[in-house]
């Protein structure tokens, strides 16, 4: 019974830290691009406002667009624009 509990715990943890790994940008800085490898990005819907006034579905999104113009475009705020 203990074990049970114990794995319990161990995956809400898990998954609690899982579920806020794309809010790891700071609103008006920089993404933190490297925590994506190309070549794809996943589909989670977390949308972000970008300095050029863009929407991108996500943080991922938004760093690939910077690695294709080779801008820094900063996060003003989560959400879309």
């Amino acid at each position: 019974m203990a074990l049970k509990a114990l794995r319990l715990v161990l995956f809400l943890v898990w998954w609690d830290s899982a579920g806020n790994a794309h809010q790891s940008y700071r609103e008006g800085g920089l993404p933190n691009c490297h925590h994506y490898t190309l070549p794809g990005c996943p589909r989670d819907f977390n949308p972000v406002c970008g300095s050029d006034l863009s929407t991108y579905p996500n943080e991922c999104t938004l760093c690939m667009k910077i690695r294709e113009d080779g801008r820094d475009i900063k996060i003003i705020r989560s959400g879309p624009c």
